[in-house]
């Protein structure tokens, strides 16, 4: 029988350098800071930092997973899903850490990660390559939410998932 123990200590870890990359990220933006500061930050060494994750990217990446999957989901759903909606939500509910991902290098890496997700669950075969199609929707996502965030558009939460689930679903059927 093996010892629970490492396991504890590896989601702590993880989630010291989780809680570092949000405080720093919500202080500095994110291109301001770097792996060292985040490592600092949590109180890990370097070293530690890179067991668990090969840089910042990585970070946001892991981070962004949950949030993000309804999103690509949403894509291949025969019906509104309600996480899609609480997912909307909660971009709406934490606008501050919404809006710093929406620029800069963390836009970029959240579209990626995004994409690569849409990718996972397209059908096969289309007009256009899988990765490109799931680009464009990935970026098509972000930007209505990005733009509803800037608080000029009175939708709610509910409008914006059922308008990205049938957008995302239109532009699939679009590359048939």
């Amino acid at each position: 029988m093996s010892d629970p123990a490492p396991d504890r200590r590896v989601a702590r870890t993880r989630e010291a350098i989780r809680a570092a990359f949000n405080s720093l990220i919500l202080a500095r933006g994110y291109d301001a800071f770097t792996a060292a500061d985040i490592a600092e930050a949590a109180n890990v060494g370097r070293s530690t930092f890179y067991e668990h994750f090969q840089g910042k990217d990585e970070v946001l990446a892991a981070t962004l997973v949950p949030v993000l999957e309804p999103l690509a989901e949403a894509c291949t759903a025969p019906a509104a899903d309600p996480r899609l909606e609480a997912t909307i939500g909660h971009f709406w509910d934490n606008r501050r850490m919404a809006k710093a991902l929406m620029s800069g290098r963390a836009h970029a890496v959240m579209a990626g990660r995004l994409a690569t997700l849409i990718e996972a669950r397209l059908p096969a075969g289309g007009a256009i390559p899988a990765p490109l199609l799931a680009t464009q929707i990935a970026h098509g996502q972000l930007a209505l939410i990005a733009e509803w965030l800037t608080g000029r558009h009175g939708c709610t939460p509910a409008q914006i998932a059922a308008t990205l689930q049938a957008t995302s679903c239109a532009m699939i059927a679009a590359a048939r």
